[in-house]
């Protein structure tokens, strides 16, 4: 099993659709990553970001975690590692390879940000990487909400345009990690994009006011009622 079997990543129909490779979302992904590693003490000194895209999230968190001496990105998409390696330097490097199924090494932790979604059998690959490493971050998104099964043509969009083919809520990602094995120790929602930019229209001011009080009265029903938001979890291997 590859990480994923669809080819759209390593032909370079994903990339014609995501030119960036998400790398705008780099910078913030690595500052809420930081923040699951500081609130926890944990002290990693090396770290493999499985599914890695362009490389940027491994790149700023080597600037927020100095103590992090040794960062890996490993990706089976071509396109998206010759983005990566323009940026390396010598404590960050990238390698075209499907890490559940091609690393041997261990690491002190396992990236897996945005990725469980895209997998044919993410069961399996959960099964593969958690003797990889002492500790795991994931960061998933949590498409299944009231709005997306009101309008399921945004689920639509998300399988065409980033490949999502698994659409999860909070509980089921805590299910999943229970049955492949996984204790989660700590976790947090991350915001959506509307929330964290500077509003474009009248319309999605309004609409962030609404969803940051939603959010600060009860997290847990704001996500599954407006949607958008992910999930990051730390875990361990039971």
């Amino acid at each position: 099993m590859s990480i994923n079997e669809n080819n759209m990543y390593t032909d370079g129909s994903y990339l014609s659709k995501n030119p960036s490779w998400h790398s705008e979302d780099s910078k913030w992904k690595a500052e809420e990553i930081n923040k699951m590693i500081k609130r926890n003490k944990l002290a990693p000194v090396s770290v493999a970001d499985a599914g890695c895209g362009a490389g940027q999230v491994l790149l700023h968190l080597s600037e927020l975690n100095p103590g992090i001496t040794e960062l890996r990105g490993f990706d089976i998409s071509p396109q998206a590692i010759e983005m990566a390696r323009k940026s390396e330097n010598p404590k960050v490097k990238f390698y075209q390879a499907d890490i559940a199924n091609e690393i041997t090494g261990t690491f002190s932790l396992i990236l897996v940000i945005d990725v469980i979604e895209h997998l044919n059998d993410y069961a399996a690959f959960l099964h593969r990487i958690s003797t990889k490493a002492e500790q795991f971050i994931f960061h998933i998104p949590l498409d299944l909400s009231f709005r997306t099964i009101m309008k399921p043509h945004i689920l639509l969009q998300q399988r065409n345009d980033v490949g999502h083919i698994h659409y999860f809520s909070k509980e089921q990602v805590e299910w999943i990690m229970k049955d492949a094995g996984f204790s989660i120790t700590d976790r947090f929602y991350t915001l959506p994009e509307i929330d964290r930019e500077k509003p474009a229209s009248f319309k999605n001011w309004v609409k962030k006011i609404l969803r940051k009080i939603s959010f600060s009265l009860n997290k847990d029903m704001s996500a599954k009622l407006w949607g958008g938001y992910s999930i990051m979890i730390l875990a361990t291997k039971k």
